[in-house]
């Protein structure tokens, strides 16, 4: 339990954009930057521009980094259940959306 006054402890949700906390899911996914790209129909140019800013953000120096700091956030119960189940929705439907894109592109 925190002391009276104690700062709330800052988690990834709550340091950086919904786009990079997305990118931050599927890296602790074991996700390769081109599966990123592919999965929010982005570049993996994109995806490395933002992993560098996030490394810059929240202090990690690589992929595992970021990946440790991610479950153990999950593990300490740092996200807010329904925003993170909001943002896992969101991401869900960029990715079908994303989708749709490459196979209507496919099949034209």
């Amino acid at each position: 339990m925190r002391p009276e006054g104690a700062e709330k402890e800052l988690s990834l949700m709550d340091v950086l954009t919904p786009r990079q906390f997305a990118v931050t899911m599927l890296v602790s996914s074991s996700l390769t930057n081109r599966d990123i790209a592919r999965f929010m129909g982005i570049s993996a140019h994109t995806v490395s521009h933002h992993l560098s800013h996030i490394f810059d953000r929240v202090g990690c120096g690589n992929r595992t980094e970021l990946t440790v700091r991610y479950v153990h956030e999950q593990d300490k119960g740092l996200y807010d259940k329904e925003e993170f189940s909001e943002r896992l929705a969101q991401l869900r439907k960029a990715a079908r959306s994303t989708v749709l894109k490459t196979s209507r592109q496919r099949s034209a």
